[in-house]
């Protein structure tokens, strides 16, 4: 085997696998993609032969300008003025026709240099965490051909073509160079600086391939919720601070609200303008009173500016300064978020539902459009005499009895929608049911209006929070009822038609399970951002303090004491040479002695004998002496107790159960069980946690 003939089979094989992602992305169709790799393949077949000619550089020059008019239709026609797509098309048409044109050494380095743009745009249209796995095999293929040409090249300068002298051991070093290359590539990752948001191609299987939203844009039709219902994509999560109260609570979130209906189509309430910020922080107020929980949301790309948010909200805080409110009460965005949206929201006991007051028949909420004679009839018999509660209740009931759930339309018409589902069909969907209780609403002088979002959820043992997916989009009602107060809340699709939780049993446990690691994937690689960036050097920085720290036999005030302190109006003047400071250390060399620090510190924790009653008494006397006068090693358990409550009121329980522990080893002579030691630990660590945070 030539060299000249190794090289091209390497190269082929890194060719082969450069574009696989590419149609898994939605980015180029795999029928482009299937006949680049035929080409490849038949590539490798002809190399694997090593015949003498190859393309001449007159016939690359040919194919490349027989391509051009095709390239402009790509463009133009094909792709119609996107650049991803068509550019992409090219690189491939390019790089097949070099490796036919293979035959000085720099060939094959023109080849590569086209591999390595072909994978960089592999991963930068990649979302799922399998790209992980292509990405290892990209780079041990890549540094295979790397070392072999280096070899090669070394072997060709000495005038040798010996196929057997080209066998050399490379397999310890390609272990051990993937190896490092990964290790370096973690912290790189991490302190890399960020200068804007990543980029992402849009929603799908975790591909990028994007499904329209159209339940939550500008217009809808009778079919948008139905045409997203059927992906089982994650849409939000919503995890409850400080526990889970209810796990059987209802989860209902308002994306958009509609006024305006046109023959089978919703247009979005008319904007009120940007919502107004509350005092202190990014904190807007949707409606007065004060929250009994929190929930914490983090919503995927919908390619809308909605804001899906719990009826319920009182207080909402966002990563974001301004937020847009419409008529409806439907909270949203000034732009359409390419990234996973994360921020917080304060709930009430009842829904809150903040939609403008009608004040006039001209109103949206009132507009008779749709309202046909035979849709009044029927309102007007069905609702009967009564007030407006009553009589919106009964239309309520009358749909979810008397109508079916369907997702079956074939073969009907578009003409008059609302009537034929009403006295013709007698079955639909969840737009269906809303929106005619809308009209019958109108019809009988009640405000009302359709709203979109998403009903139930799934709820994840693996973190303990909710899944909400697409499936779990719906449609419903808001009616105005003075006598009520305000909006009400009416759902009259059947409980058939709407959404569920999802299956139960193994698959569902599975499927949460790649949940989990999707949500972690999405929040820590594919949003990672420079706030996230600044918290890990804020955590190094303070462990880099803590660590020094140890070596202050001054005991030198804490940050927060000297925070204390300035606060009470004394002069703090410390600088990087003064006595007890902190020496000025370049920050690489901070960093390699805090990583250094913390792999000696995770090895002494495998390595170190289990924890004593003697050991834990010890550590809590030392951090006692950290906040005042040293104590003396004589001093008795119970003085300890006592003076650890005083300086540090808060960790008087547990400082007062590692005494206790110490109580029976020392003076009882017993002996600690295994849960017993598990219960010191925990008392340890619980008093050291409360003694530091109190300075």
């Amino acid at each position: 085997m030539s060299f000249g003939r190794q090289k091209r089979l390497l190269i082929g094989l890194l060719a082969l696998l450069a574009p696989f992602p590419l149609p898994f992305n939605g980015v180029v169709g795999w029928p482009v993609v299937g006949l680049y790799m035929a080409g490849v393949v038949y590539f490798l077949r002809r190399a694997s032969l090593d015949p003498p000619r190859w393309l001449p550089l007159w016939g690359m020059n040919v194919l490349g300008v027989a391509y051009l008019p095709l390239f402009l239709l790509d463009l133009m026609v094909i792709s119609r003025g996107r650049l991803v797509q068509p550019v992409l098309h090219l690189c491939l048409f390019a790089l097949l026709v070099k490796l036919f044109a293979i035959v000085r050494e720099r060939d094959k380095w023109q080849a590569s240099m086209g591999i390595f743009f072909l994978f960089l745009a592999a991963m930068g249209t990649s979302v799922h965490p399998t790209i992980v796995l292509y990405l290892c095999a990209f780079l041990l293929i890549a540094l295979v051909l790397l070392t072999r040409f280096a070899f090669l090249h070394v072997l060709s300068g000495f005038g040798r073509d010996d196929p057997a002298l080209a066998r050399i051991p490379l397999r310890g070093f390609l272990v051990f160079a993937t190896a490092g290359s990964i290790a370096l590539a973690v912290p790189l990752f991490l302190f890399l600086p960020r200068v804007r948001a990543p980029f992402i191609v849009g929603r799908g299987a975790g591909t990028g391939m994007e499904i329209e939203a159209a339940g939550f844009s500008d217009e809808v039709t009778l079919d948008s919720i139905g045409m997203i219902r059927s992906s089982r994509e994650v849409a939000v999560r919503l995890l409850e601070e400080g526990g889970l109260s209810d796990p059987n609570q209802e989860i209902r979130l308002k994306a958009a609200s509609y006024d305006i209906y046109q023959g089978g189509t919703w247009r979005r309430s008319p904007p009120l303008g940007p919502l107004k910020r509350a005092q202190g922080g990014v904190r807007f107020r949707l409606a007065p009173g004060e929250p009994v929980r929190w929930i914490k949301i983090w919503l995927q790309p919908l390619r809308s500016q909605s804001m899906p948010l719990p009826v319920e909200t009182l207080v909402v805080e966002p990563r974001t300064p301004n937020l847009l409110v419409d008529e409806g009460g439907a909270v949203s965005f000034p732009f359409n978020a390419l990234e996973v949206s994360e921020y917080r929201a304060g709930l009430g006991r009842v829904p809150a539902l903040t939609g403008a007051v009608p004040a006039r028949a001209g109103d949206g909420s009132l507009d008779l459009q749709g309202v046909t004679r035979r849709v009044a009839g029927l309102a007007s018999e069905v609702s009967g005499q009564g007030p407006s509660s009553v009589r919106a209740r009964r239309i309520e009931n009358h749909l979810m009895r008397s109508y079916g759930y369907t997702l079956d339309f074939a073969g009907r018409s578009a003409d008059n929608p609302i009537e034929d589902f009403l006295f013709r069909y007698k079955s639909g969907q969840c737009e269906y049911f809303a929106s005619s209780m809308v009209l019958m609403l109108r019809a009988q002088g009640i405000p009302a209006r359709l709203v979109t979002g998403f009903l139930g959820g799934e709820f994840n043992p693996f973190e303990g929070y909710f899944i909400v997916r697409d499936s779990n989009a719906h449609a419903w009602v808001e009616a105005y009822l003075p006598e009520e107060g305000g909006w009400r809340i009416f759902d009259p699709t059947p409980p058939a038609g709407r959404p569920e939780g999802g299956s139960e049993g193994l698959s569902l446990l599975a499927r949460q399970a790649w949940d989990f690691m999707l949500f972690r994937w999405d929040r820590y690689v594919l949003t990672f951002g420079i706030y996230d960036q600044i918290r890990i050097f804020g955590g190094l920085r303070d462990l880099w303090q803590d660590f020094w720290s140890i070596f202050d036999h001054k005991k030198a005030a804490s940050p927060r004491q000297a925070g204390l302190e300035l606060d009470a109006g004394k002069a703090v003047s410390r600088g990087p040479g003064a006595p007890g400071g902190l020496p000025d250390v370049p920050l690489p060399v901070a960093l390699g002695l805090t990583l250094a620090a913390a792999a000696a510190w995770v090895l002494f924790l495998r390595l170190r004998p289990p924890l004593t009653a003697t050991a834990a008494y010890r550590r809590l006397r030392q951090r006692v002496n950290r906040s005042g006068a040293p104590l003396p090693d004589s001093v008795p358990p119970l003085t300890l107790r006592e003076e650890a409550a005083s300086r540090y009121p808060t960790a008087a329980e547990p400082a007062a159960r590692v005494v206790q522990f110490y109580l029976r080893e020392s003076f009882g002579g017993e002996k600690l069980r295994e849960d017993e030691q598990k219960d010191l630990k925990a008392a340890l660590d619980e008093a050291e946690k409360k003694m530091r945070k109190a300075g």
